[in-house]
């Protein structure tokens, strides 16, 4: 592996567009009150069959920025929300990327269900258990790489 690329990342592939709400194209703020919800959608895609997942950061004035999980609602469409909190301007933004486990997960489940070999899919499945293991905490590294155990011995 060579230009410091992790096992599994392909930068640069994520499509983020038509974030909402939106007021001008983000010229002006879109307003609520304190107490209001602010429900966010935004269309998310990659090329070919890779799946891909995201999140909401927002950061209340003043305030540390927080993170809520994008939900997919189909078609490529993908939501969350916020509470406003208090007065002022709050800010969000969306990141997005490609999921290796999850596409491994859904590639492999798709052969499983088809009847074909998957033994090369439970070695890579296992890599990616590894390679997360690599940048987790000692109690979680431990709690990966004894669920990749299976997948080798698959």
């Amino acid at each position: 592996m060579s230009g410091g690329r992790r096992p599994g990342v392909v930068p640069g592939r994520v499509v983020i567009e038509h974030l909402q709400p939106s007021v001008d194209c983000g010229r002006f703020p879109a307003k609520r009150v304190s107490g209001e919800d602010v429900v966010v959608t935004v269309d998310v895609f990659t090329d070919g069959k890779d799946a891909v997942a995201g999140r909401l950061l927002h950061r209340p004035p003043g305030g540390r920025w927080a993170a809520v999980a994008l939900e997919p609602e189909g078609n490529d469409r993908w939501t969350a929300r916020f509470t406003v909190e208090r007065l002022g301007t709050h800010r969000f933004t969306v990141e997005a990327w490609v999921d290796p486990f999850r596409s491994w997960l859904t590639g492999a489940l798709a052969k499983i269900s088809d009847g074909q070999d998957v033994a090369v899919d439970l070695q890579i499945g296992a890599a990616l258990v590894e390679a997360a293991a690599g940048r987790a905490s000692t109690r979680a590294a431990d709690r990966l790489r004894a669920a990749a155990r299976p997948l080798l011995a698959g």
